[in-house]
């Protein structure tokens, strides 16, 4: 399966924000909101390769306003390209700054360092 990175926010991101709640927590001493998702389905690529995964969403609200976005999931095998054969760390470099989470086709956070691991663990950090 060969797909555009740019569908991670199309597919991933603009459902998931839509799903989206928040579950009342903070960070540390920090007074962060955390909001997490309750599931779906999500693409990345690292310009070689796709890989759809299930994915689980927590987004983090500095009191400054700043999103700190952590998507994590596990590779589904059967509708996605061969596992990496060793860590794919390049996400970002396919697409500089590829959109995470978009609302109203307004990019809110972008994808800063991702990982896919040969055992299909998938691990993305995005920021506003």
């Amino acid at each position: 399966m060969r797909t555009r990175p740019g569908l991670f926010a199309a597919i991933c991101c603009a459902a998931v924000a839509a799903a989206a709640s928040t579950a009342g927590a903070t960070g540390p001493g920090s007074g962060a909101a955390v909001i997490r998702d309750d599931g779906g389905t999500c693409l990345t690529s690292d310009g070689t390769s796709s890989w759809l995964f299930s994915c689980r969403i927590q987004i983090v609200i500095q009191p400054g306003g700043a999103i700190t976005q952590y998507v994590t999931g596990s590779v589904n095998t059967a509708d996605s390209d061969p596992l990496p054969a060793r860590a794919a760390t390049d996400i970002t470099t396919a697409d500089t700054g590829m959109a995470c989470l978009v609302l109203n086709n307004v990019v809110i956070t972008t994808v800063v360092s991702g990982v896919v691991t040969p055992s299909g663990q998938v691990m993305l950090t995005c920021r506003s």
